[in-house]
């Protein structure tokens, strides 16, 4: 009978142990309160942290080794340098060879990287007859010099050394240079110039000297048998200022003593006026003429040798 004889099926428990304890322990719930999620986070940053430090930790020595290995293989980053063995040299112009060496001096066994070839440069282009220069290396052995060159418009007798006249060239810009490798007869073709005196007597800078060569250029091609009698350019009423009018500048040749062209004026049209009224001059038999005037407006006047002017043209 359930409950009768000593023990005998009994499910009671003896001993300190219940029947809780029989049942088991509950569970232990996961608290997921803020708090506990903040401690959470901090763990897993602390983690992160600590392994980005031994990553680079770790890359650190592989640098540090890697370094120390290639100290002893540096590596060449110049170009090997070699002596110089050519010079290219060009120009639009007329200097000679010969004429750079009096320029550039290298000495014997100089290297391509030991050129200065900024200061060369500055020194070809401190050349009055040099405009611009440029220098290249050209690998493995070459130097490569290119030089734009001053053209000749005019020339000009200056005072040299003991009072002595010296031929001097002038360029469009004005510039003033001694002309080096021209030939004769190209000079020969230029005209002299007769410069502007400034109100302090000096005749720099020549200004205008643009204008005196579109004119000269015109004749060249309009009137290439006038051209070849014009011996001197005037400038004395020239200022070559272009904010003052009613400047002329004056051709001096072996025909006509004194051809005025006005400086502002169209030089094609005076230069067909020029013509007519020479052809009307040999058509009347070549009488002496002193002066023509072509800066009239719309018209040119002509004086003659006898005194006679006609100003119809």
């Amino acid at each position: 009978m359930i409950g009768s004889g000593k023990n005998k099926g009994s499910t009671s428990a003896t001993g300190s142990q219940s029947w809780r304890e029989l049942a088991g322990r509950p569970k232990r719930k996961r608290v997921n309160s803020p708090q506990a999620r903040k401690r959470r986070r901090m763990k897993l940053v602390k983690l992160a942290a600590a392994f980005l430090v031994l990553c680079a930790l770790v890359a650190s020595v592989f640098w540090i080794a890697s370094a120390v290995k290639n100290r002893e293989d540096p590596i060449q980053i110049s170009t090997p340098s070699r002596e110089i063995e050519q010079i290219i040299f060009e120009t639009d112009g007329v200097l000679p060879d010969r004429w750079l060496g009096t320029v550039i001096q290298l000495g014997k066994g100089t290297t391509m990287m030991e050129v200065d070839i900024h200061a060369m440069k500055q020194s070809l282009e401190n050349e009055p007859q040099v405009i611009s220069a440029s220098v290249e290396r050209v690998f493995p052995s070459s130097l490569k010099i290119s030089i734009k060159e001053h053209e000749p418009v005019l020339r000009i007798a200056v005072q040299g050394p003991g009072g002595r006249p010296q031929r001097r060239i002038v360029a469009r810009d004005g510039t003033i240079y001694q002309g080096i490798g021209y030939p004769k007869a190209a000079l020969a073709s230029l005209p002299f110039v007769e410069p502007y005196r400034h109100s302090n007597g000096n005749i720099r800078p020549l200004q205008g000297i643009d204008q005196v060569a579109a004119l000269l250029a015109a004749a060249r091609r309009k009137q290439p048998e006038i051209f070849r009698t014009w011996k001197v350019v005037s400038l004395k009423h020239f200022s070559g200022n272009p904010t003052l009018s009613g400047e002329v500048i004056e051709v001096r040749s072996s025909y006509v003593p004194r051809i005025i062209f006005g400086a502002s004026s169209d030089f094609g049209r005076q230069l067909d006026r020029l013509k007519v009224i020479l052809d009307y001059v040999r058509a009347k038999g070549n009488p002496s003429m002193e002066r023509i005037d072509l800066s009239l407006r719309g018209s040119a006047a002509v004086q003659f040798s006898s005194g006679r002017i006609i100003s119809s043209f």
